[in-house]
């Protein structure tokens, strides 16, 4: 094995925190991975890497060399970028993590992807909550919280809108809300995402009102409120993603549209900035595209007051 193979492995193991996660981004195996660590190891003499059955740390060594390491990886990256030969074909598969309503937008989308990158395939997984990019080995995840781990890049790549909705029997039985304080007197379905929960905000002429709701049912899924909207449970704020279909069958009827419930920003949550594999790079370039192209989202151009900090390096 060649210095600099065994080289980009560590650099890598290093800045994920994980092989079984290298070893999908290489096309290869986790014992392939550790093998080539345990080589480079015995070649300098030293311990690079602490391994636990739950989580790998730097050796002060390992601390020490990774600014070396990293240096000549570098190097030889900006070499191969200058003549071109970095440029490849994207193609292996993606772990992406993103909300719940974000999946069920995107699956419909996926054979339009597809169609443009045959070589790829895409592992996605869908969560309302939070995710742990290292330990869940997610190649990129797609959030409405920013992320709170150090290790990981957070950017914002825009934004999604929320909207009140109830069902025709329920405001039959109940009345309707003709403003946000009006809500107080209605039975709420909670939406517990990062940062929501009971209080729900409203921007009306340049102003912002927060009314905090109450309700019997509580949910940290998008499609459980949903569903207990769409049975007459009581009036919900979701995004406008997930409720468009229910909308045009009349399933669900749309409140106070006029005083525009709140937006939340949508991040894109990386690894890293460096080493982000062509095929990483290209799913979250669709991504953009489509917050660009979709009604009720925005993409990042579109969010006034927004720091458009780079993705990449």
């Amino acid at each position: 094995m060649d210095q600099l193979t065994l080289l980009n492995t560590f650099v890598r193991v290093a800045e994920r925190g994980s092989f079984s996660a290298v070893a999908r981004e290489m096309n290869t195996s986790q014992p392939v991975v550790s093998r080539q660590i345990a080589g480079l190891e015995d070649q300098l003499g030293v311990r690079l890497i602490q391994r636990t059955t739950r989580r790998l740390s730097l050796t002060e060594d390992g601390q020490v060399f990774l600014d070396h390491a990293r240096a000549v990886v570098e190097a030889m990256e900006a070499a191969q970028a200058s003549v071109g030969s970095a440029q490849k074909t994207p193609m292996g598969q993606v772990r992406l993590g993103v909300p719940t309503s974000v999946g069920m937008y995107l699956a419909a989308r996926l054979p339009e992807f597809f169609a443009r990158f045959p070589d790829m395939s895409i592992d996605l997984k869908m969560r309302d909550g939070p995710f742990d990019l290292v330990e869940e080995g997610l190649d990129l995840a797609i959030s409405v919280a920013e992320a709170t781990q150090a290790s990981v890049i957070t950017r914002v790549i825009g934004s999604a809108a929320s909207v009140l909705v109830a069902s025709a029997a329920y405001l039959a039985a109940h009345g309707t809300p003709e403003s946000p304080q009006d809500l107080l007197k209605h039975e709420c379905i909670v939406y517990t995402r990062p940062g929501i929960d009971r209080n729900w905000r409203f921007a009306t002429n340049g102003t912002e009102e927060t009314v905090t709701v109450q309700g019997r049912f509580h949910a940290d899924s998008s499609e459980a409120v949903r569903r207990a909207a769409r049975a007459g449970l009581g009036i919900a704020m979701l995004p406008r993603l997930t409720t468009i279909d229910d909308v045009n069958a009349g399933r669900l009827v749309t409140l106070l549209d006029a005083f525009c419930p709140m937006k939340v920003k949508v991040y894109a949550i990386l690894p890293t900035r460096r080493y982000v594999p062509t095929r990483t790079r290209t799913i979250l370039d669709f991504l953009i595209t489509e917050f660009a192209q979709t009604p009720f989202l925005q993409s990042t151009a579109a969010i006034a007051g927004v720091p458009q900090a780079p993705i990449f390096d």
